[in-house]
């Protein structure tokens, strides 16, 4: 088709009007083409705005975002990405590799802005992922699916990033990516997921730098937000760092706002702020299962609900979750410091976990008026942890307390307590259970045992 729009569309639509270049809705190929042709004819005019009308549904395979380009999808606007992963141009390795040695697995991206600036995603459209097109076998409580399932969007090495109003739903892998970016708006976004289609995290920041996430809604069957420095890392070094995230309301069968587990490089200075996570596997999450360093990370004013689920997915129903245990032996040496928790209100079937693999990994982790109330509301069998990914014991036994410590240094309660339901099985057992603990303050925790006949309220070995 002929890249200049017509005289018909010169007069009927905006400048950089899909349909100006030949968008239909009707072919993959043609759509995709069209769609493309709009953003560079905008970037090569400096910039603006590229409008998907409303009323419109295209299908396409892999999109450009130029510099200085907003990609606006009108109000009952949908793009929609192609069911085949082959029509995917554009791609990026996997996000994770444990074995260098392998070559990387390139999986499809719908929406790749690459080395830009000045670029955004708007509009109170719908960007729809197609997952379903990408489900191979609908087990009972997880989808089977191929493992080349295309990103949504991807932000690579991109300066000055806007994503507002907008609907993200039904992605096939991880919704949004920023990798190795800097300079992030997020907000008001909708994330609308399938809560049994695995990997499809919603809001992935990785390698990135000043990202605000702000009022947005996450469902999704993997982590609702997830920070990583991850590997494979296609050069780039920086922190994941100075993160703020407020405001959220997140519900998810995996955990709703968690830190690693593939950790590779340092992650610093966050805060998590204002956020509800609600029906999820697992709550707040700091997780280091590689060589990196995670340090300075706030959690505050929350309320978090958990609940046991498949063990297809990570999680044990944990409220608050913070772990140090190498994913393979060779990741050994990652730590864990400075981490704060502040004015939560938890419910779950599980207590806190906070565990190292070894003493020195973990240390200054503290809790200022957190409130748990555990209590079984499910008929999912309980009684051990999680603590994949690791070489180590996946799944240990250690029977549910409101607080469980291993290996940790510099722990610190005031005015935190533990209250137990009216349903308490028999592996409901101490309020504090800590076992190879340094410098434990513990005077700031109350609260019984789950039955005070049997267990002590506290036992610290």
């Amino acid at each position: 088709m002929n890249a200049q729009p017509s005289a018909r569309a010169d007069a009927e639509y905006p400048p950089f009007d899909v349909r100006r270049f030949g968008a239909t809705g009707t072919d993959v190929k043609q759509d995709t083409g069209a769609a493309q042709r709009a953003i560079d004819a905008c970037a090569a005019a400096g910039g603006g705005r590229v409008i998907l009308p409303a009323g419109s549904t295209i299908t396409v395979g892999s999109l450009r975002l130029r510099s200085h380009v907003e990609l606006h999808l009108e109000r009952g606007a949908v793009l929609k990405g192609s069911p085949h992963h082959q029509d995917f141009a554009t791609t990026i390795p996997y996000p994770v590799q444990l074995d260098p040695a392998q070559p990387d697995i390139p999986i499809g991206v719908m929406i790749l802005a690459d080395d830009a600036e000045d670029v955004a995603i708007t509009g109170p459209g719908v960007i729809d992922g197609n997952g379903h097109a990408y489900v191979l076998e609908d087990t009972p409580y997880i989808y089977r699916c191929p493992r080349e399932r295309p990103y949504t969007i991807v932000f690579r090495n991109c300066r000055r990033v806007t994503m507002r109003d907008v609907t993200v739903r039904e992605a096939a892998f991880w919704t949004v990516r920023l990798f190795g970016s800097e300079d992030v708006l997020i907000e008001g976004i909708r994330i609308l997921n399938d809560l049994k289609m695995p990997n499809n995290d919603g809001i992935d920041v990785d390698w990135s730098a000043n990202v605000r996430i702000a009022n947005c809604q996450i469902v999704a069957g993997d982590d609702g937000i997830s920070l990583h420095t991850s590997q494979p890392n296609g050069g780039i070094t920086r922190p994941c760092e100075n993160i703020v995230v407020t405001g959220c309301t997140i519900t998810s069968r995996s955990a709703g706002l968690v830190v690693g587990a593939d950790i590779d490089g340092a992650i610093r200075d966050v805060v998590f702020e204002a956020c509800v996570i609600k029906d999820s596997h697992r709550g707040v999450a700091v997780r280091n299962a590689m060589r990196g360093t995670v340090e300075r990370v706030l959690f505050s004013n929350m309320v978090i609900e958990t609940r046991l689920f498949d063990s297809a997915w990570w999680g044990r129903a944990e409220p608050i979750c913070v772990m140090v245990n190498p994913w393979l032996a060779r990741f050994e040496g990652g730590t864990v410091r400075d981490i704060r928790f502040s004015n939560l209100d938890c419910r779950g079937e599980n207590g806190a976990v906070i565990c190292a693999y070894r003493p020195g990994a973990l240390s200054g982790v503290h809790f200022d008026r957190v409130t748990l109330t555990i209590d079984k509301t499910t008929a999912w069998d309980g009684g051990h942890q999680d603590f994949r990914p690791t070489y180590l014991e996946e799944f240990p036994v250690i029977p549910v307390s409101g607080f469980i410590l291993r290996n940790a240094d510099d722990v610190t309660f005031r005015d935190c307590r533990v209250i137990w339901g009216p349903h308490r099985p028999a592996y409901y057992h101490h309020a504090l259970d800590a076992v190879g603990c340094t410098r434990l303050e513990a005077d700031g925790l109350s609260g019984d045992s789950a039955d005070p006949a049997r267990y002590p309220a506290k036992a610290i070995r």
